[in-house]
């Protein structure tokens, strides 16, 4: 018997859907990704042409995600290798 896991996986690697499903519950939690003090100030955005884009609430948070663009390429790519992350872009939120 195959487990949920799995089987999301199967999916998400046939069908768009759950594609952006599978990336978007990764992206739901940054703590893994970011660290728990920079997850606190992000929030992602959108996935597309290969770019993940965040939004970050304060300017020294943007630059400190900024430091960590490639780290967090690298750490997507481990955890979606079938999705094509590129580039991260983050940005300051609009108030």
């Amino acid at each position: 018997m195959k487990r949920i896991g799995e089987i999301f996986d199967s999916l998400s690697s046939k069908n768009d859907v759950f594609k952006e499903l599978k990336l978007r519950m990764v992206l739901a939690d940054l703590k893994d990704l970011l660290g728990e003090s920079l997850a606190r100030h992000c929030r992602f955005i959108e996935f597309s042409g290969g770019t993940l884009h965040f939004e970050c609430d304060d300017q020294v948070w943007l630059m400190e995600a900024n430091f960590m663009r490639r780290k967090l390429v690298e750490k997507v790519r481990q955890v979606l290798p079938d999705q094509q992350v590129n580039d991260v872009i983050f940005r300051r939120c609009k108030q």
